[in-house]
């Protein structure tokens, strides 16, 4: 390996960038989530927090989704960096503290990494040698701590001896390594070109990639792969301790039985969805208040019809919190028709297998009247969807088109006025895959926006583009996983949505009133009242919840109510008996996209047919676990179990 002073010297480098973490500053094999364990139980210990009051383990564990969803919405924003002063104040707002703390938390976290630091000093000797022969030294991270903060640990854990020109870091300059802004930031603090500096650090792509890509000259020094595989082992320890902290403490918050004879429909509302509902709202709330902090003013758009209903249980949630001026909520009359539509209009091939998946092959004549909003029929004769697409695009059926572009104008007139001004656009919908956003970002209207969904599952297999744009913030797989119970919501989703959709129609399309404005079909004379009555039976058990749940006082006891909700929620789905059956599908599920049919949650009445077509057609329903019981009446439980067998086997598969 060349040396250092060779290196600059050939590259004609007068200044050298120096990553922080792992290169001038070497990490123990401690993990983040074993720093954190420290971090909450220093902090407790300090503010003389008792384990009744706020569990450690809870506190490290809200800490660290708060982290994960703070730099998914710096992913999808595209630009500027977490701060660890917004982690914090959004971590002490949600376990009700006091968030004039924020710098005590801060000092814990640098306290447990000074003693999970110490100097490469290999590496500082060199650094030593450059400054005295007249290169310039500068630190360069991508970190969430300010400058000073680094500054601090720089200071407590490297010999006094090494000097620094400056130090700089993304939280402090909103600028990454990772897409190569902050070195021409460093360029242009230091007078230096690029072509004259040089950096050094361990990341393949922060590190290497990027500092070449800008013209750099790039030092690759990477950890040992010993060193990655202990902290890895370290990682898992710090998770099982968690588990065992969380298994240990759960017990107490666990709700007492009641009196009386009380089914499982009974408790469905406030002891199952109650704290499951209340957990999307904390972590909404959490991405929306790290999306302000990163993108400024935020608009989030609840997308009709569920979003209807999960802007209601939003608003409950956050009028227990302190108001924000940086966020506002807003309803945006959408649908995935809708933005089909769009699609078509303004451009992307995407939009055909979409609708190709949502029709049937032959039923064209349907597809043209939802795209028109009109009964209208097309002029020729067309098999498929996408001949009747390449018709429309081609100008052969004019009298559809000009119905379709119209609408499409209209919507995006609506879009503008919901989003003027705002810098971050985040859409809030039920899920799964995200059509909606996807087919918004193939037309262009909603690049750079973000879409939050209760959970997020390809289970169209029609590409996953635009997943990086997407967050499930209960669950993001592809398919129930026995051991992850939230993911059960996977196998009978239409339960978590059929909750929160209105007795509203879905947006089809667009009128001009009198006074110039634009109205959707669904927002018809008394739509608000309607939306305040929604029709399903648990939705004001789950609202009570959502809105008591603001204000309860630990950590740990929204953690163990979510946790014991979603078991529950597990032996709902997948070990339903023939009561819970009745109740749960009682309503048909609407068709969508422009049609007015319904399907029936449990498939067709085949208790006359053969064992294996009854398997067959309960396996296609919407609900296989449930569709079992009355298609086996009397081996319910037995088909119940293979059927949670085999998603055990896929998950091994995949």
């Amino acid at each position: 390996m060349k040396s250092l002073p060779w290196l600059l010297q050939e590259a004609h480098s007068t200044l050298l960038c120096v990553d922080a973490f792992d290169t001038l500053l070497l990490r123990k094999p401690v993990s983040l989530e074993q720093r954190l364990l420290k971090t909450a139980g220093l902090f407790c210990e300090r503010l003389e927090l008792r384990p009744d009051r706020l569990a450690p383990h809870a506190l490290a564990q809200r800490r660290r989704q708060i982290e994960q969803l703070a730099f998914r919405a710096r992913n999808v924003a595209g630009h500027g960096e977490v701060r660890l002063e917004s982690i914090a104040s959004s971590l002490l707002e949600l376990v009700h503290l006091d968030t004039a703390f924020v710098p005590e938390w801060i000092a814990c976290e640098l306290a447990v990494e000074r003693e999970c630091l110490v100097p490469n000093l290999a590496l500082i000797r060199e650094l030593e040698r450059l400054h005295a022969g007249g290169v310039s030294l500068r630190v360069v991270s991508d970190t969430s701590l300010s400058g000073d903060a680094l500054r601090q640990l720089i200071l407590a854990v490297c010999p006094p001896c090494l000097q620094w020109d400056a130090i700089h870091t993304s939280a402090d300059l909103q600028l990454t390594k990772r897409d190569g802004t902050i070195f021409a930031a460093v360029s242009e603090a230091a007078s230096v070109p690029l072509a004259r500096m040089a950096h050094i650090g361990d990341d393949p792509v922060a590190d290497e990639a990027m500092p070449r890509r800008c013209g750099m000259t790039a030092i690759l020094r990477p950890r040992s792969r010993l060193h990655v595989a202990m902290l890895r082992a370290n990682a898992a320890l710090a998770r099982g301790q968690s588990q065992w902290y969380r298994w240990r403490h759960d017990g107490r918050h666990r709700p007492a039985a009641k009196g009386g004879a009380r089914t499982t429909g009974d408790t469905l509302g406030p002891d199952v969805l109650g704290p499951v509902f209340a957990e999307y709202c904390r972590r909404l709330h959490v991405y929306l208040e790290q999306t302000a902090a990163v993108e400024g003013s935020v608009v989030a758009l609840f997308c009709a019809r569920g979003g209807l209903g999960l802007e209601k249980l939003y608003r409950l949630y956050a009028s227990q919190l302190p108001a924000r001026a940086d966020i506002r909520i807003q309803p945006l009359m959408i649908s995935r028709l809708v933005a089909a539509r769009d699609t078509l209009v303004y451009g992307g091939d995407g939009v055909v297998d979409e609708l190709d998946y949502s029709f049937e092959v032959r039923n064209v004549s349907a597809l043209a009247r939802a795209l028109s909003g009109a009964d209208l029929a097309p002029q020729g004769d067309y098999a498929t969807v996408r001949p009747f697409i390449e018709a429309l695009r081609g100008g052969r059926e004019p009298h559809l088109w000009e119905q379709i572009v119209e609408q499409a104008r209209r919507f995006r007139e609506v879009w503008q006025k919901l989003t003027a001004g705002k810098t971050g656009i985040v859409l809030c919908d039920t899920g799964l895959y995200g059509s909606t956003i996807k087919m918004l970002m193939q037309s262009g209207l909603a690049n750079g926006s973000h879409c939050v969904q209760l959970a997020r599952c390809d289970y169209k297999h029609h590409g996953r583009e635009h997943f990086p744009a997407v967050t499930g913030l209960l669950t993001e797989r592809n398919g129930y996983k026995p051991g992850d119970s939230i993911s059960s919501v996977l196998a009978f989703w239409h339960l978590i949505e059929g909750l929160v959709e209105p007795d509203l129609e879905s947006v089809r399309r667009f009128d001009r009133r009198a006074d110039g404005s634009l109205v959707s079909n669904l927002e018809q004379e008394g739509w608000q009242q309607r939306l305040a009555r929604m029709p399903h039976p648990k939705f004001d058990e789950v609202a009570r919840h959502v809105a008591g749940s603001a204000k309860r006082p630990a950590a740990d006891t929204s953690l163990a109510a979510f946790d014991l909700a979603a078991k529950s929620l597990e032996r709902v789905i997948m070990f339903p008996d023939p009561e819970l059956v009745n109740r749960l599908t009682e309503r048909d599920r609407s068709l969508d996209y422009g049609r007015d049919g319904t399907v029936s949650v449990t498939g067709p009445n085949m208790r006359q047919a053969s064992a294996w077509t009854r398997l067959c057609v309960a396996r296609q329903s919407l609900w296989p676990s449930g569709a079992v019981v009355r298609a086996f009446p009397n081996a319910h439980r037995l088909v119940q179990k293979t059927i949670r067998l085999s998603y055990t086997v896929r998950s091994w598969i995949r």
